[in-house]
């Protein structure tokens, strides 16, 4: 838990890839996060999510605990479709559904470092 809460202290923005159970996040994720607070401070975070309805409800359940740790949740995210899923399982087109989230990916990261970049010189600032 060092290491980890180390490398949360030294990086300067986050990107959390979340499945979607139960419309919420996996177990390990929220306890992994919930182990650091102070390293995650005023730092972006943005969000990668699978599973049923693209994952979107375990990300919007991430969405509150960042505000809670006082990170910076982004609105861009991506959302990996559950056909394309299936179709990687099943070997499938996978390649079509990855085509699909180019411009969401692309966005939310435009978006991360636009505000890694603020917050950043924010926070050095202070």
């Amino acid at each position: 838990m060092k290491r980890w809460t180390t490398a949360i202290g030294e990086s300067d923005a986050f990107v959390f890839v979340t499945p979607e159970y139960n419309y919420g996040t996996s177990a390990v994720l929220k306890n992994a996060i919930d182990w650091v607070y102070p390293e995650w401070n005023r730092k972006p975070v943005a969000f990668v999510s699978y599973g049923s309805a693209g994952g979107a409800r375990s990300v919007q359940q991430l969405r509150e605990t960042a505000i809670e740790l006082q990170l910076a949740p982004i609105r861009s995210a991506v959302h990996v479709p559950v056909a394309t899923l299936w179709a990687h399982y099943q070997g499938g087109d996978v390649e079509a559904g990855l085509a699909q989230i180019e411009v969401p990916a692309a966005a939310m990261i435009d978006d991360l470092l636009w505000w890694t970049k603020a917050l950043t010189a924010a926070r050095n600032a202070s």
